[in-house]
């Protein structure tokens, strides 16, 4: 039989007192560790507990950050190459012409074989604006017809991949001077008719798309694109072949009439066109009878099959 001071210790307590007191003292100090672990933002330095968990993760994350964003980057589009001569106006004398869209025909230099060469520079207005109605008024103003008349305009010049736009201000007095003289037949465009094409690309405003914005194309510009072509910049279509080879299109109706309205809902998308292409010099005018020939096709058709919509821009080579 066990007597009861055998349960007792040297101080006289019992042994459950004893174990009591251990078991709280333990209780106490994984109170403390858990406070450990407990993030304080104004203290000089993190829980040590934390940070080898923080620094055990990152060492995982860091590289897979650095990856992806390396990823990322070389998945961005490069930046345009367009140029605008924002607050400089140059004057260019030359031809101009008001059909199918306003611009102006001016000598660039000569050719290999010594013979003049020209560059058909289309007009766009100032701000979201075309230039019919600037030209209209100043035509109107002094009451003559510019059309086929040699003229010096004063604007700004916008270019790139190869093809020059100039921005026209009425208050700038864009037309600087007229001739009367009459303008050689030789002089007028060009025309050969390339045929009727399946054309695909994507809808532009050349004014953003040559210089004013960067990026000047795709779904981000899409909004500032569609009230350019609204605002009466002529649209036009850029198409690319499978060698990363450029060309444009401009849009027009089946008459050479203004079809900026019908091409709003496609703008900054890939479409399929099918239109008359005739070639004025160093542009291709695309007639397009109306709006059902303009069709959306998915970005995966673009990898495939780019024969037949650069045909006519092989024409020019």
């Amino acid at each position: 039989m066990v007597k009861p001071d055998a349960l007792r210790g040297r101080n006289g307590k019992a042994r459950g007192d004893i174990l009591n007191r251990k078991k709280s003292k333990k209780m106490s100090q994984d109170k403390n560790n858990v406070s450990d672990v407990f993030y304080i933002g104004w203290r000089s330095a993190a829980p040590k507990l934390f940070s080898r968990f923080i620094r055990k993760y990152l060492l995982i994350l860091l590289p897979l950050i650095i990856l992806l964003a390396g990823i990322l980057a070389l998945l961005q589009k490069k930046f345009g190459t367009g140029n605008f001569e924002f607050g400089q106006l140059t004057e260019v004398t030359g031809i101009y012409f008001s059909h199918p869209v306003p611009c102006i025909k001016v000598v660039n230099g000569k050719d290999i074989w010594g013979n003049l060469s020209y560059l058909t520079i289309p007009l766009v207005g100032y701000g979201k604006h075309g230039a019919v109605g600037i030209m209209g008024d100043i035509e109107a103003d002094k009451s003559i017809s510019l059309n086929q008349k040699t003229v010096t305009l004063k604007g700004t010049l916008l270019y790139n991949d190869g093809k020059t736009i100039l921005q026209v201000n009425k208050n700038d007095s864009p037309v600087t001077n007229v001739s009367t003289a009459t303008v050689s037949s030789e002089l007028l465009p060009v025309e050969k008719a390339l045929g009727i094409f399946k054309v695909k690309g994507e809808i532009i405003d050349p004014k953003c798309y040559f210089g004013v914005m960067k990026p000047g194309e795709g779904k981000v510009h899409r909004d500032c694109a569609i009230r350019c072509i609204l605002g009466g910049i002529p649209p036009m279509l850029a198409v690319t072949n499978d060698q990363g080879e450029s060309n444009y299109y401009i849009l027009v109706g089946p008459h050479g009439e203004p079809m900026n309205q019908a091409v709003q809902d496609f703008v900054a998308e890939p479409v399929e066109i099918n239109a008359k292409l005739v070639q004025y010099d160093d542009w291709i005018i695309a007639y397009v009878e109306k709006k059902e020939d303009i069709q959306r096709f998915s970005y995966l058709q673009t990898r495939f099959g780019h024969s037949i919509e650069y045909c006519a821009a092989n024409c020019l080579r």
